[in-house]
């Protein structure tokens, strides 16, 4: 059986998962820091969900590049990871909701365990439908190290079940953060970057229309009731100008790249974690847009994307350094660029009028879409 249809649907529901994550965050009851302080657990869980669904992809991506074929028993098993990974959300709201309750942690632990396993088990059964394949009798299914995750948790359901309820939920954190490094540690051949950029895609796709569901139907059907709105619609459309900008650079960017290596692509994964806050976010400033606390969330949640986007830059002229026209494009200038203009419209914001710093966010985009167009205007005039 061909892999490539496959690998697209896994992709696909993955990267539906990894957005909808974000609709189960609640907001703060108010703008400030001290409410949004209280969800600490809230934004903890998303990031360890959001860390253990792109690593089981980063796996996968990097072991179907050695993959020939597959059998029914490998898309059965993947079959059922994918429907333990779709109930990640649901459990990961529940445990943070009820952080004391042993059944919340049994059953969130329970979910992290079973990716692990059933991701391991679907490991097995590639090498063994394979059995001629010299690039798969690399992968050392005896490696001690795959299943630290699975002992780590173990203790945590001992920990739970005698002296401390959250214990599950910690060991999944600490577990999320062993996945994380070995899996950037590891060091794997990229063949191409054509899959990573469908999921890419795929993410800022949905982040884009996931965040009109968060604007509220309009009470009635009054031009006034409309315009009571207007603040949602002007958040959604600088928001859908960021996104849209972020992945239009990428595009451009990618058409030119000839080599990625995991760096690169857990740099971006990095990017997208906090664009994919970018709905919540939205929300968060469209029902608080004079409040410097909702609006000073938004201008930081944009200079992070752009400080890993210079990360990105670095990553990308070291694994492809001789690309002349790569080399050429990237210019940290314009990353540094952004981050001064929504660090200036943050103190604008703070000492004067909050929206400023939302404001300074368009502000930037633009800058940057009409610099080259400036450029050459003073160039012809001078």
């Amino acid at each position: 059986m061909n892999t490539t249809r496959f690998e697209t649907f896994m992709d696909a529901v993955l990267a539906i998962i990894i957005t909808v994550l974000v609709l189960k965050l609640a907001q703060p009851e108010t703008a400030t820091w001290g409410a949004i302080l209280n969800l600490n657990m809230r934004y903890m869980t998303y990031l360890a969900c959001f860390i253990i669904i792109f690593n089981t992809w980063y796996n996968d991506h990097n072991l179907f590049q050695m993959v020939d074929e597959i059998n029914n028993a490998v898309v059965l098993v993947y079959g059922v990871l994918i429907f333990n990974i779709s109930l990640v959300p649901y459990f990961a709201t529940w445990v943070a909701l009820n952080p004391q309750s042993t059944a919340a942690q049994a059953m969130f632990g329970l979910l992290f365990l079973l990716t692990n396993v059933f991701y391991t088990l679907s490991t097995y059964l590639i090498v063994k439908a394979n059995p001629y394949n010299e690039k798969l009798k690399k992968v050392n299914l005896n490696d001690y190290r795959r299943y630290v995750p699975i002992l780590i948790i173990l203790i945590g359901f001992l920990v739970t079940y005698t002296v401390y309820i959250p214990g599950i939920y910690i060991s999944c954190i600490f577990a999320t953060v062993y996945w994380l490094f070995l899996a950037i540690l590891a060091k794997s051949e990229i063949e191409s970057s054509d899959r990573f950029e469908a999921l890419f895609d795929a993410i800022v796709a949905i982040i884009l229309t996931v965040i009109v569901l968060e604007i509220p139907m309009v009470v009635n059907g009054s031009w006034n009731a409309l315009f009571d709105l207007k603040w949602e619609f002007i958040a959604y459309a600088i928001s859908f100008v960021v996104c849209f900008n972020y992945w239009n650079y990428n595009n451009n960017l990618f058409g030119i790249v000839n080599r990625i290596d995991g760096k690169v692509i857990w740099s971006i994964a990095a990017s997208m974690f906090f664009l994919s806050l970018i709905p919540y976010l939205s929300t968060f400033v469209a029902e608080n847009f004079y409040s410097f606390v909702a609006q000073a969330c938004y201008g930081l949640d944009f200079i992070i994307v752009a400080l890993l986007s210079i990360i990105t830059s670095n990553a990308l002229k070291k694994v492809d350094m001789g690309n002349v026209a790569l080399l050429m494009v990237l210019n940290n200038r314009y990353y540094l660029s952004t981050v001064i203009t929504v660090g200036i419209g943050m103190l604008i914001g703070y000492f004067i009028y909050p929206p400023a710093i939302i404001v300074s966010c368009l502000i930037s985009i633009l800058m940057i879409w009409c610099w080259p167009h400036l450029k050459k205007l003073l160039n012809s005039c001078f």
